[in-house]
């Protein structure tokens, strides 16, 4: 089976994905830095790095394990504070995206896969939106979750990387706080 390494593996989201993961059968690393994630949702047959995405100490887990894929769902995903602080937003959600796929790029991954968000329409002007609604967000988040998109597709034109981009809804379930939490 394939190494699968599994950005925002504590959250909501990934963690699912990382138990799916490893019930397939394959090798799985988790790096999160618990901003939002708890190590509880951490399967333990998982390799855990406690690493914001953003540190240079990323490469080295991206040295050791030499992952072949990689599921990007680390992000600072809180649409309020995007607008309190959209520094902060940008710093991680794109920066810390960038610094991702610059590992994926010097590491030789075979393909991502990155959680984008059906912010990146705003105000929808219909219901479900497909992929070729129009791209207006209306929020500092719903911005750098398609920036992200965009480095993506210059990463696949430049760099042959193979990628590709869910933009999930509202998301609910097992593990969420409904206080938008993740717990």
């Amino acid at each position: 089976m394939s190494r699968v390494l599994i950005t925002g593996g504590a959250g909501f989201i990934g963690s699912h994905v990382v138990d799916s993961l490893i019930e397939a059968g394959h090798e799985v690393v988790v790096v999160d830095d618990l901003s939002s994630g708890r190590r509880r949702n951490v399967n333990p047959k998982a390799n855990f790095y406690q690493i914001d995405i953003r540190s240079q100490e990323l490469r080295s887990v991206f040295e050791d394990v030499r992952p072949e894929y990689v599921n990007h769902h680390a992000a600072h995903v809180d649409l309020r504070r995007s607008l309190e602080d959209p520094l902060h937003d940008a710093s991680v959600n794109i920066l810390g995206s960038i610094n991702v796929l610059e590992c994926c790029r010097r590491y030789e991954v075979n393909k991502v896969i990155y959680a984008s968000s059906v912010a990146i329409y705003g105000e929808p002007e219909q219901l479900p939106c497909s992929e070729d609604h129009p791209v207006r967000p209306s929020s500092p988040y719903g911005a750098s979750k398609y920036v992200v998109e965009l480095y993506l597709e210059l990463y696949g034109q430049n760099y042959e990387l193979d990628y590709t981009i869910l933009r999930y809804p509202n998301v609910y379930g097992p593990r969420q706080d409904p206080f938008g939490r993740p717990v």
